[in-house]
């Protein structure tokens, strides 16, 4: 996945300018990998209502949009790699947080019995209780891994950026300089490489 640097600056000229043929190209390049990295985050009992393809595209479209607003700095395919996956991440743990609040909370569900027989409660069978404590405690494991060994620090940094801080409000909120917040980012998505990687 090599490029020179004119063709890189070209297609990053692209994706600022929202040319679509730029767009289709790192869509093509990019799509399947992402839906693989959403589909091993996302839980089993999620899965029912939402697909890896519905994480990916929710991803591209941030990203399109923001780095048309200029706001990332993608020096090569790595960073962009890098960067995908985290919005991927990000996405996932938004639809978790949304799929398991209150009313509508993946382990309420129940399936309709349609065959009209009796109207007691007897009959409402419950559907698949959501993930299941093993999965939900690797889902828990994954997330651990991901934010294992990082500073508190880093943490907040991470937690800051999926809420999709930009890099000068993080900077604000932390009290650092904008290039040491861009320093931390790079060294924390490595790591976040490296695991999915795994």
């Amino acid at each position: 996945m090599t490029e020179s640097d004119e063709e890189w600056d070209r297609m990053i000229q692209g994706l600022r300018r929202g040319d679509s043929q730029t767009v289709r190209d790192v869509c093509r390049r990019y799509g399947a990998l992402l839906e693989r990295v959403a589909d091993k985050q996302l839980a089993a009992g999620l899965r029912r209502r939402v697909e890896p393809e519905d994480v990916v595209q929710s991803a591209c479209r941030t990203f399109f949009r923001r780095v048309q607003g200029g706001e990332f700095q993608l020096p090569d395919s790595e960073a962009l790699w890098r960067l995908l996956c985290a919005i991927v991440v990000a996405k996932v743990r938004e639809q978790t947080r949304f799929h398991m609040r209150g009313k509508r909370a993946v382990q309420r569900e129940v399936a309709a019995d349609l065959e009209p027989r009796d109207t007691s409660t007897a009959n409402i069978v419950l559907a698949s209780p959501g993930p299941t404590p093993a999965e939900a405690a690797e889902w828990a494991d994954q997330l651990q891994q991901l934010l294992q060994g990082l500073t508190e620090e880093e943490r907040q940094i991470v937690d800051l950026k999926l809420q999709q801080y930009t890099h000068e409000e993080v900077a604000q909120h932390l009290g650092r300089s904008e290039r040491t917040v861009r320093r931390l980012l790079k060294r924390i998505e490595a790591r976040l490489l490296q695991t999915l990687a795994m």
